[in-house]
């Protein structure tokens, strides 16, 4: 302000300072009617030599928005032979050391020695946790070197290598020209060679299978876009990745459904198979009766074969006076019917080899198999009882 001498301004008049308007905004002693030593003005908690960096940025930061810097860097020195301006004073700088011991952990509280000097808290602190800044320096290399994207939505994989990168621009070294003399702009050739690195980081830590041939066109041109360019160019990389992926992923939806939807109505016959043979469904060629010539005893001696097959052509094995009559039959035996087409079963085992093949016999032997079947037949009372098969016909009526 007009007519004041700002304290820490270095000159001979620092102890002759005006009183601070306390209620002027402006003023590096204003205090709110919210502000008070336990409030939270950073987000980050001071944990160790790991986030240390980070802390102290934010820290700084916070003081600056609340024009408080001066507290912390030493410009704002401690009033000597005005009272009153040294109460002014002792308020803020109480106020600081209480900003500054909240935000760090309750772990590294305890182990703080008390300081009434904000400037003199903040030097101990700084002395404390940034003597590693070498080892740091080697370490933040190493962790940028190896953060790779792994998966992960570029927004993350980016947004990890920027903290990393800013904690490191905060400990390096950046050249600065001392003879006042330059005018090559040293700095924005070397800002723009730090950004040349970036760049690299980047692309070489995205997925090759994804992004490998838009990393290879960046890389090989010979004037390299900025660094904000490139994070676009990659985004749309993914979005259109994306959008490639969830076509293909809708395409094999469509196609798994139409593989496994609903069988039709003739579908369950084919899953039983359908005979080489006589070209019926649901029986093998290995119980073919028309090819076997061999018929279960349930054909022959249940009575209610004789009702009548659903047959479409020719009489029905009961005849006239059976239930099925001609044509088609309203008995359940039919499917067998259907089968074995013009062989009738009342005939004898002999009649019934004229119609069927003798696979590998002659005909001596096949008569000679045929007798020693009649003499071994047994009543299957089983199937009396439990009835027929899938494969055989229904003989219950």
């Amino acid at each position: 302000m007009a007519g004041e001498t700002m304290p820490g301004s270095g000159d001979g008049h620092r102890e002759q300072v005006e009183r601070r308007k306390i209620n002027d905004p402006s003023s590096p002693y204003f205090l709110s009617s919210s502000d008070h030593p336990g409030m939270m003005i950073c987000t980050v908690i001071l944990k160790g030599e790991n986030n240390y960096r980070e802390w102290a940025t934010a820290m700084k930061n916070a003081f600056r928005a609340k024009r408080k810097m001066g507290f912390l860097d030493g410009t704002i020195e401690r009033p000597v032979t005005i009272p009153k301006d040294l109460e002014d004073w002792l308020t803020v700088n109480s106020m600081a050391v209480g900003w500054i011991m909240t935000s760090v952990d309750p772990l590294l509280r305890s182990n703080l020695a008390y300081m009434e000097s904000a400037h003199d808290l903040w030097t101990d602190l700084d002395a404390r946790f940034s003597v590693g800044d070498a080892m740091r320096t080697y370490e933040l290399k190493e962790l940028i070197r190896s953060c790779k994207q792994h998966g992960q939505p570029i927004t993350i994989y980016f947004g990890q290598l920027q903290t990393l990168w800013e904690e490191y621009d905060g400990i390096r070294n950046f050249p600065q020209c001392k003879c006042n003399g330059c005018t090559c702009d040293l700095k924005k050739l070397f800002i723009k060679h730090v950004e040349s690195e970036k760049i690299h980081d980047f692309l070489m830590g995205l997925d090759s299978e994804t992004y490998g041939n838009l990393r290879s066109n960046v890389l090989g041109t010979d004037n390299l876009p900025s660094l904000t360019k490139v994070y676009h160019m990659v985004i749309q990389e993914e979005r259109h990745q994306n959008l490639m992926r969830g076509r293909e992923d809708k395409g094999e939806a469509v196609v798994f459904a139409a593989r496994t939807g609903p069988a039709g109505p003739g579908a369950g016959k084919e899953e039983r198979g359908k005979c080489s043979y006589c070209h019926k469904p649901g029986h093998e060629i290995e119980n073919c009766f028309r090819r076997t010539g061999i018929y279960p005893d349930w054909w022959h001696e249940n009575p209610g074969r004789a009702r009548g097959g659903r047959t479409r052509g020719g009489p029905s094995r009961g005849g006239s006076s059976g239930r099925g009559g001609t044509g088609r039959g309203t008995g359940r035996g039919g499917a067998q019917a259907m089968h074995v087409g013009d062989i009738q079963p009342d005939s004898s085992p002999t009649q019934r080899t004229e119609a069927v093949h003798k696979p590998g016999f002659t005909e001596a032997q096949w008569q000679t198999f045929l007798k020693m079947m009649e003499n071994c037949k047994i009543p299957a009372l089983e199937d009396k009882i439990s009835g027929p098969t899938y494969e055989d016909a229904d003989w219950s009526g």
